[in-house]
């Protein structure tokens, strides 16, 4: 998934800002292909970018940087 790795490596993560819907799809989608793929190195490389992912997800400052409020 060279797209997730593109987003994470891009600078432009920096200006756009996701809904927490939008980072929790991310996510699911990084396990849903994980497991899809057979055990070795690539696969535990999608599964820690989930993992990462969900770190984050807890960490309120990176939150605020990244994710907009998407409640109205």
């Amino acid at each position: 998934m060279r797209w997730a790795r593109e987003l994470v490596e891009n600078n432009s993560v920096e200006t756009k800002r996701y809904t927490m819907a939008e980072l929790y799809e991310l996510r699911r989608l990084l396990i849903r292909h994980s497991r899809s793929m057979s055990p070795g190195p690539a696969r535990n490389e999608h599964r820690q970018i989930a993992a990462s992912m969900r770190s984050l997800a807890c960490d309120k400052k990176w939150l605020a940087a990244h994710a907009v409020d998407d409640h109205k």
